[in-house]
């Protein structure tokens, strides 16, 4: 049974990276707003980082560097948020009727996209962690270190991709689907520690922060990029991720199995 699901998702997981593979300027699209993010939000604020309590309270002086995290965070959420949009249009094309009659399991249909997600979000972050390189930003952990941001990038991904799943598959709306993700995204970005230090930010949204699990994920990649391996930081994003998970691909795969019912 086990064999049997694992060859159904990867059917599916091959399906995805063939689209994929046919339309490559998909992922150079979807990196468009977050390298602009990087390359003109950096210079703008780039005095952020002369601030006097800056260095003390990031370990770095330089803004380009502590905001890799915030860029990083910002590709995933875009790349997952077209999990659901995928997902609506295999809706309207009638794909999903015929998977309705398939033997296969419903679940190996979601988690095949799911994995495929994880991978294109590894590419991009691959890509931008390239771009910061290029620009001045080292990474303090190492290869190492490169390959922990990747698992929690893709781990994450996965998990945030479920949200989109869950609105698509309710909705069957790619407006509404791309408009509740960007609502939610935003907003819970600037609200967390990934764009500002905790303590420089007021009050009231050092408390949303705490709460926020984007704080805890930008917290352990900026450790992995300025100090290196902060265990305690990458548990606790590991901690916020599997809560997301829980969540959202538990209700995905609850509402996905009446939707093909």
């Amino acid at each position: 049974m086990m064999m049997e699901w694992v060859s159904e998702t990867a059917a599916i997981f091959r399906r995805w990276n063939t689209k994929l593979v046919r339309q490559p300027i998909f992922i150079f699209f979807s990196l468009i707003q977050p390298l602009v993010w990087f390359l003109l939000f950096t210079q703008a604020f780039s005095a952020i980082g002369d601030i006097p309590n800056f260095k003390q309270l990031t370990g770095t002086a330089s803004y380009v560097t502590f905001f890799t995290a915030a860029v990083v965070i910002q590709t995933i959420t875009s790349s997952a948020l077209a999990a659901g949009l995928g997902l609506v249009n295999d809706l309207e094309s009638g794909f999903m009727d015929k998977m309705r009659v398939a033997p296969i399991n419903k679940s190996a249909i979601l988690f095949g996209k799911l994995f495929s997600d994880a991978i294109t979000i590894v590419v991009q972050v691959v890509i931008i962690l390239l771009i910061g390189v290029a620009i001045g930003v080292e990474i303090a952990s190492g290869l190492f270190g490169v390959f922990m941001i990747l698992i929690l990038s893709a781990a994450f991904g996965m998990a945030w991709s479920g949200i989109s799943l869950f609105v698509g598959l309710t909705t069957k709306s790619d407006q509404t689907t791309l408009s509740v993700g960007l609502l939610t995204t935003f907003p819970l970005l600037f609200l967390s520690a990934a764009v500002m230090p905790l303590g420089l930010l007021p009050a009231w949204v050092q408390e949303v922060a705490k709460v926020n699990p984007f704080t805890y994920v930008a917290q352990a990649f900026q450790s992995l990029i300025i100090e290196g391996f902060v265990w305690d930081k990458i548990g606790n994003a590991l901690i916020a991720i599997s809560i997301i998970a829980a969540i959202s691909l538990t209700a995905s795969i609850l509402v996905f199995r009446r939707k093909i019912r």
